[in-house]
């Protein structure tokens, strides 16, 4: 089963190191989105984020990592491990190692999941040998949440790069939230493009050593609710070197 689109994905990211892709942009059967919709009932049982500045609430997330190979379509769980970026790349919470609550194996397990992260990288404009050769692929969930009280913050926070070669973030869940807009920036850290993420599945790919990004922070629409916005992202570090893990029983 496999997720495809008509849109030029890789000729946009050749040309600007970006593209966005709306929902109406992808076609997937009937089964990856029944996958889909099982994962996205997750998102409210998210753990809270325990790193966040000032001991503050707003952000619930997961992480893992998987060893990939392109050319074989092959995904397998590597080992629960530390996350950590320089300063450089994250301001706020950067230059010091986290823990993140790992992955479940359903995640790992989920045909949507596997099947996003091969229709991402067939969109990347690599070399014919990069994709005979292993990746690492780091998954995060992430639900940030907001209320009167005050706003919720995306992550990381600010104009970032994220340290791989490419990123992808996609919608999940969007309720009640003004706020979360994107936007692309040059090396010089001039704006190039900015929108918003509003239906589910909505996504960009950008090629992280050519543009900066941001998000902005959410607040909710009507007071007396809470806003909400959930994201689903994927990290594609090339690692030639990287072993092939054992496969769980």
């Amino acid at each position: 089963m496999r997720i495809t689109t008509a849109r030029d994905v890789r000729s946009e990211l050749e040309a600007h190191a970006y593209s966005r892709v709306r929902a109406g942009d992808l076609d997937a059967p009937r089964d990856l989105l029944l996958a889909w919709e099982a994962l996205r009932a997750d998102y409210p049982a998210l753990p809270l984020d325990e790193f966040l500045p000032g001991g503050l609430k707003y952000r619930f997330r997961r992480w893992g990592k998987a060893y990939y190979l392109p050319s074989t379509g092959e995904i397998t769980p590597l080992p629960p491990a530390d996350y950590f970026q320089s300063a450089d790349l994250n301001a706020v919470t950067g230059g010091f190692v986290r823990r993140f609550a790992p992955l479940p194996p359903q995640v790992f397990d989920n045909p949507f999941v596997l099947a996003l992260i091969r229709f991402n990288m067939d969109q990347f404009p690599i070399r014919l040998d990069q994709r005979s050769l292993p990746w690492q692929v780091d998954i995060h969930l992430i639900r940030v949440v907001a209320d009167v009280t005050g706003e919720g913050h995306p992550t990381p926070e600010g104009i970032h790069k994220d340290g791989a070669e490419f990123v992808t973030v996609h919608l999940v869940e969007l309720d009640n939230a003004a706020g979360g807009e994107v936007t692309i920036y040059d090396n010089a850290k001039q704006p190039l493009y900015s929108f918003r993420l509003e239906n589910l599945l909505d996504s960009y790919l950008f090629e992280d050593s050519r543009v900066w990004h941001a998000a902005s922070s959410i607040k909710p629409v009507d007071p007396a609710r809470p806003a909400v916005r959930s994201i689903l992202t994927f990290d594609y570090h090339f690692a030639p070197d990287l072993e092939r893990p054992r496969k769980r029983d």
